[in-house]
């Protein structure tokens, strides 16, 4: 499942992304409509159409600034958000949900067995006793700092949250369709995008702390972050059924790759 071709300028030895860059770069559109930008450490989506927008993911609570700097970047109001859309409540994607919720009251969508966890009733996060044997590595210890200090700790507590059903979602700007993935937690779900883009969330990566260096590629997450292992297997081999796809995941550079190449 290596990607072929890199949407953007990813370098062959990817740094730690909270080091190198602490700010969010400027949103590359990857297909109409249809912007990605690469956080510090967590990656979202702009899904544009005028004025109005759907975010896809919103990085860490800590990236909020970058995430409002991003919307500017296309000229868009935070109050103009139609819903966030997450591919799953993991903290480092539900992090400025927080806040354009209680700010603007704007709606946050997920599946239905993922929404106890954006409200804060469950957690499926990693734990530490989980990253210790792991933390030896530099990188990694440099990730987990940053995830720390980002708001990684943080617990959900989003109120005005919604389910991602399937007319819900064709309402939205940008449209995007819901792909069910679950695995690496219960309702983890994939969107179509225009353009054959693909938000894979955690399902696909395509680089992280804890997956080692190299060059960026299409890889699962380290399994440590999985709550259910053989379901996220599962969830892959769906994925791998769309063929070839531009990769919009929620670590990592874009990559366009073949997926059904494993």
């Amino acid at each position: 499942m290596a990607g072929r071709e890199s949407v953007g300028t990813p370098t062959a030895e990817p740094k730690d992304a909270m080091t190198a860059r602490p700010t969010a770069p400027a949103p590359l559109e990857v297909a109409d409509g249809v912007f990605f930008v690469q956080g510090p450490a967590s990656n979202w989506i702009v899904l544009r159409d005028d004025r109005e927008f759907t975010l896809v993911d919103s990085g860490y609570p800590g990236d909020t600034p970058a995430v409002l700097a991003s919307l500017k970047a296309l000229g868009l109001e935070p109050s103009r958000t139609a819903a966030v859309v997450l591919t799953h409540a993991h903290v480092d994607h539900t992090g400025a949900a927080r806040h354009l919720s209680a700010e603007h009251g704007v709606p946050v969508l997920a599946a239905a067995a993922e929404r106890p966890a954006v409200r804060g009733q469950e957690q499926y996060q990693v734990t530490l006793p989980q990253l210790v044997p792991l933390l030896w590595r530099p990188r990694v210890l440099a990730w987990a700092v940053h995830a720390v200090r980002a708001g990684g700790l943080t617990p959900n507590a989003i109120t005005s949250d919604g389910e991602a059903a399937d007319a819900r979602l064709a309402e939205l700007p940008g449209h995007p369709r819901a792909l069910p993935t679950p695995g690496h937690t219960p309702g983890h779900t994939a969107y179509r995008l225009a353009g054959d883009a693909v938000a894979t969330g955690d399902a696909l990566i395509t680089a992280h702390a804890l997956n080692g260096g190299g060059p960026p590629h299409v890889q699962p997450i380290h399994p440590v972050f999985d709550h259910d292992g053989a379901g996220a297997a599962s969830s892959r081999q769906t994925l791998a059924g769309l063929g070839t796809v531009t990769v919009l995941p929620g670590h990592g550079p874009v990559l366009t790759a073949d997926l059904s190449g494993r």
